[in-house]
């Protein structure tokens, strides 16, 4: 079994030389009281009573000794198994010599030495710390044949055996003593140890979670929080403890519920619009506390619009057969109606209404077939940057856009995206429909931007006009099927993008904030890609 003592071969064991700096600091004190007693002549009256000079000597020597020594041990100076040894062996001799000019045994000073004998036993393993008791049993012996070679007529060697004794069996009880401590200590220590690293390994694991995390006290203060919680409630730059209904007034009043009991209280949420939703999760700690998880539900809303998008394909099928025959048929029997009475006014009006609406009808129709089109999503990696100049050549060859017209700012030059590139593209090709339709009844000189840039842990793809922007009332529905700004439009576009946009794990979102500019955002997190800038 092995023996668990101080490291003496090294000085560097900082709970040793803690130990032997509290020893130091002893023997200070008792060198200053020793000093003090006898220059005062305060009692007991026999300090230096045989020979007061020699005391005078000793005593102010082991102060200034004791000053020294303290100041070695404190600052870690030189080994610690010859501290150890030195210090000991000197407190032996200069406590003799204190015992000798105070009167010898009788005084009862002898017993001084069973604390330097305890130390010796603590500090110093094995055979080493029987040494020490052994030359403080010789010094008594000493004191005690001097004392009988004097011929002051008593004989004391029974005391000195006896001290001397007590000496070695101090020594060894303080040894076993000593090895169960440090069994304890070095015991408690590993113990910290472990739950330091056990901590910081829980610290690491829950700031490095996609589940953000938010621990709020009692008074609904923030206290802790992940840096996924941060992320997704936009906190990056809020204090250490904060309360939670000044910067997240939403999730705070559904906590609120949640404590109230109130049923369906935790329901999906965005701190900004170019956030992602959150949907959280409660629970209640012992001490009040509340545990609350963040959950970013742009996976689960990725898996529905994939389901979303095959069932639309089943459903476009029938649309096809069932509704563009009788609609084909009426569009026919219009045209053949308004070739037939060329001259009436009024039959020319309503053949017009016919067509007119027919062909909205169509393109509605033509519109859901393309979101049918793709049943699953067959993502790449892309490099954005080229793939959006090239696009926005080709978009304005086809729409016949003069060349600046439409801008591309980059600033994230090699980023690149797992997506669909399909799907991106009819994205990006209705957003910058509606840019262009809306600038161009504004006349701005440069009516379209185009912008590729990283932010955080996500990259930006933002689709800019100058256009007029949009009301509060119309932003609330912009995103909702079959609502459209636009004459002639179907109200599909942007559902459409959005939905896609979600099928490969991307958002998209007004900025609403934006005041220069009518801006779309499309938000692609890093998990999925790569960005060198």
């Amino acid at each position: 079994m092995t023996t668990l003592q101080f490291d003496l071969g090294r000085n560097t064991d900082s709970a040793a030389w803690r130990a032997i700096t509290v020893f130091s600091s002893y023997r200070l004190f008792l060198a200053v009281m020793l000093f003090i007693v006898f220059y005062l002549r305060l009692p007991p009256e026999f300090l230096g009573e045989t020979n007061p000079q020699l005391y005078t000597i000793i005593s102010q020597f082991y102060v200034l000794t004791a000053v020294v020594l303290l100041l070695f041990t404190s600052k870690h100076w030189g080994l610690f198994e010859s501290q150890v040894k030195i210090q000991l062996v000197l407190d032996i001799i200069v406590i003799s010599l204190l015992v000798h000019a105070s009167g010898g045994l009788k005084t009862g000073l002898g017993s001084l030495l069973l604390v330097v004998v305890v130390a010796g036993g603590v500090f110093i393993p094995g055979r080493i710390a029987v040494f020490i008791a052994a030359i403080a049993t010789l010094a008594i012996l000493f004191e005690a044949g001097y004392s009988q070679i004097s011929g002051d007529g008593v004989t004391k060697y029974s005391h000195a055996g006896l001290l001397g004794a007590t000496f070695f069996a101090t020594a060894l009880l303080a040894q076993s003593l000593s090895r169960k401590m440090q069994t304890s200590q070095q015991l408690a220590e590993q113990r910290a140890q472990d739950v330091t690293k056990l901590a910081l390994l829980n610290e690491r694991i829950i700031s490095h979670m996609q589940t953000g995390v938010l621990v709020i006290d009692i008074e609904g203060n923030v206290t802790q929080s992940n840096q996924s919680a941060r992320t997704l409630l936009n906190l990056i730059d809020t204090e250490d403890i904060y309360p939670l209904n000044h910067f997240v007034p939403q999730l705070a009043e559904q906590i609120w519920a949640w404590k109230q009991r109130q049923s369906a209280s935790f329901i999906p949420f965005q701190t900004k619009a170019d956030l992602p939703e959150v949907l959280a999760r409660a629970t209640e700690l012992d001490n009040g506390e509340v545990l609350i998880y963040l959950d970013n539900t742009s996976a689960t809303a990725q898996q529905v619009q994939q389901l979303k998008l095959a069932s639309l394909g089943r459903l476009t099928a029938s649309i096809a057969h069932e509704v563009r025959n009788p609609l084909g048929a009426i569009s026919h029997a219009g045209e053949i109606l308004a070739e037939t009475y060329p001259g009436d006014p009024a039959i020319s009006k309503l053949t017009d209404i016919i067509l007119r609406h027919s062909g909205k009808v169509n393109g509605i129709i033509e519109t859901i077939l393309q979101m049918s089109r793709r049943k699953t999503v067959e993502p790449t990696v892309v490099v954005l940057a080229p793939w959006l100049a090239k696009f926005i050549n080709e978009f304005c060859e086809i729409k016949h856009i003069p060349v600046g017209k439409v801008e591309l700012h980059v600033t994230a030059a090699l980023a690149q995206a797992y997506i669909d590139t399909e799907q991106l593209h009819q994205v990006i090709s209705n957003l910058m429909e509606n840019a262009w339709h809306f600038a161009l009844k504004n006349g701005s000189s440069l009516p379209v931007q185009v912008t590729l840039a990283t932010e955080g842990s996500e990259i930006l793809l933002e689709v800019s006009d100058n256009g007029e922007g949009l009301s509060e009332h119309v932003q609330q529905h912009l995103f909702e099927p079959f609502y459209s700004q636009r004459t002639g439009g179907t109200g599909l576009g942007l559902y459409l993008a959005r939905v896609l946009c979600q099928a490969n794990g991307a958002r998209l979102n007004y900025m609403a904030d934006r005041t220069d500019r009518c801006c779309f955002r499309i938000s692609l997190p890093l998990e999925w890609q790569e960005s060198v800038q």
